[in-house]
């Protein structure tokens, strides 16, 4: 696992994150491209921005998790990437809210997930980490945890929430994770040293990526 530490966490993700975008794409391979909404939705926004201009069409998005509801609600993820200013020209985009019933829309986000991640050369997720160890709407303790679904959904005590799970993020083949402020120190340093199981630190599986890199504000520790 790589470690990143910058007092520009966002932007230097960003960065990264859009160039290995046009790598792959200007060399005509197909890629999926997961965003995450919260603290890791100015990732999305900026390397956008970067792509201005890039063909596009053979890059396939969509979110790691939603919140629940009708299309548009006020704490959708996608629709606050929209509010933000994301703009991907000639993409192909998936919403995973399509005004369904809960187990219909996770069924077809599910088909989607299978579907992209089966056929693109290169996927990569971006990833936020919770304090409690939740990464993209994987609760510690929760249905999601226990799930060997590609996609899955629960009621959480906030949201009903519809989220990849374990087995969509194994198939990724790189992660960007966005980790800072003091208040993440503890998780990231169980992330380097796996010292909790997946079902009780659900972020832990970010470590069995191929290729994933944290990006922080915080000081790496010496072993």
């Amino acid at each position: 696992m790589n470690y990143i530490c910058t007092n520009r966490p966002i932007e230097t993700a960003a960065k990264d994150l859009a160039d290995k975008l046009f790598e792959y794409l200007s060399d005509g391979k197909r890629v999926l491209l997961l965003m995450s909404g919260g603290s890791s939705i100015p990732i999305a926004i900026l390397a956008s921005k970067v792509l201005k201009g890039v063909d596009l069409s053979n890059l396939f998005v969509s979110l790691t998790d939603e919140r629940y509801g009708a299309v548009g609600h006020t704490d959708e993820n996608w629709q606050q990437l929209i509010n933000d200013g994301l703009d991907l020209p000639g993409a192909n985009l998936y919403r995973p809210l399509i005004n369904k019933n809960i187990d219909e829309t996770t069924r077809l986000f599910g088909d989607w997930v299978a579907e992209q991640s089966d056929k693109a050369d290169y996927s990569v997720g971006i990833f936020g980490l919770g304090t409690d160890g939740h990464t993209a709407g994987i609760k510690p303790g929760s249905a999601a945890a226990k799930s060997t679904n590609l996609v899955t959904s629960f009621q959480g005590d906030d949201f009903e929430r519809i989220t990849i799970g374990f087995a969509a993020i194994s198939r990724l083949d790189e992660a960007i994770i966005q980790a800072s402020g003091t208040d993440k120190q503890q998780i990231i340093h169980d992330l380097i040293h796996h010292s909790s199981t997946i079902q009780d630190q659900p972020a832990q599986i970010l470590s069995k990526i191929p290729h994933s890199t944290i990006y922080t504000n915080n000081p790496k520790e010496e072993l």
